[in-house]
């Protein structure tokens, strides 16, 4: 749910199991202008069944969303204090013992009032209805990017570095990457004696670029412990959006490279990745056909 969130565009902040919240200021200028197409939007990538509303704070917008009646009784704060349970459970039948049995009876108390009777956890309470409330805290978004092949009895030598080559195609290609180079990756294989194994590789500095990355992992291929079924490669980080880096070319071929980059880059983006396809050569020795080649997403040069 919070990642579907963060998708568009929201910065999320999720304590709870179940229960998110973000500011919608940011976000009415890409739905429609209002809040009701914020939650509109954040409802078809969450599913119809959450309930989703809009506040002054997380408390406003938490008794909208979990339907709690008018007046809202003092035990709507037992999900929100943030304190153990069994001092949140006393502090409200103390309330309700003095006859304090709605928020609005409680917010009429004045400070000293609460604090000499209930403390600190009171003054807490009392602030969450007087609608004072801490800034969000948003997640930091973590993109989980990881592709997987299944490879042929018996892959080895040749045939199991185009499957890498293929491996980090697909990975580049993935729409949630952004254009953002990797930090580092986690080559992984299911064996077919049973279990798996994996190894992680760091890459020194960020880079999107597929040559770096199958020369860094080509070498981990010769520790796998036996015949795979299976590889799997997983990016452990994201960095900066890659940038289009100079080189020295004879000819002029560097503008040409930086064009063909582009176009590549916005194919892409308007008809996804399997849009631009290249063909691997795998195993021309083979008697089955459809092993002689793959078609892997076409590279960002």
């Amino acid at each position: 749910m919070v990642r579907a969130l963060e998708e568009l565009g929201a910065a999320v902040e999720s304590e709870q199991a179940g229960e998110a919240f973000f500011a919608v200021d940011g976000l009415r200028g890409l739905y429609g202008g209002t809040s009701a197409g914020v939650l509109a939007a954040a409802r078809r990538v969450v599913g119809e069944e959450r309930r989703l509303a809009t506040g002054s704070t997380r408390l406003a917008a938490f008794l909208v969303a979990d339907q709690w009646p008018r007046p809202v009784p003092v035990a709507a704060l037992r999900a929100r204090l943030g304190a153990p349970p069994r001092e949140v459970d006393e502090l409200i039948e103390a309330l309700e013992r003095l006859g304090i049995e709605t928020l609005r009876a409680f917010a009429r108390l004045s400070t000293d009032q609460v604090s000499d009777r209930f403390g600190p956890l009171g003054l807490r309470a009392l602030q969450l209805c007087h609608g004072e409330e801490e800034p969000l805290r948003p997640r930091t978004p973590h993109a989980e990017i990881t592709e997987e092949i299944e490879l042929p009895e018996g892959t080895a030598g040749r045939q199991l570095d185009r499957a890498l080559e293929l491996l980090v195609d697909r990975l580049l290609a993935v729409p949630q990457r952004k254009g953002r180079t990797l930090l580092g990756l986690r080559l992984g294989a299911l064996l077919a004696g049973g279990g798996s194994w994996s190894v992680e590789q760091g890459l020194g500095r960020p880079s999107a670029s597929p040559r770096v990355l199958r020369n860094v992992l080509a070498p981990r291929l010769e520790e796998l412990p036996g015949p795979a079924t299976a590889l799997r490669l997983r990016a452990v980080g994201l960095g900066p959006p890659a940038r289009d880096q100079l080189e020295l070319a004879v000819g002029g071929a560097e503008p040409r490279r930086r064009r063909l980059r582009a176009a590549v880059r916005e194919v892409r983006a308007a008809q996804g990745a399997e849009a631009l396809l290249k063909i691997l050569p795998v195993d021309d020795a083979s008697r089955v056909p459809e092993r002689w080649v793959l078609l892997t997403p076409y590279p960002e040069l």
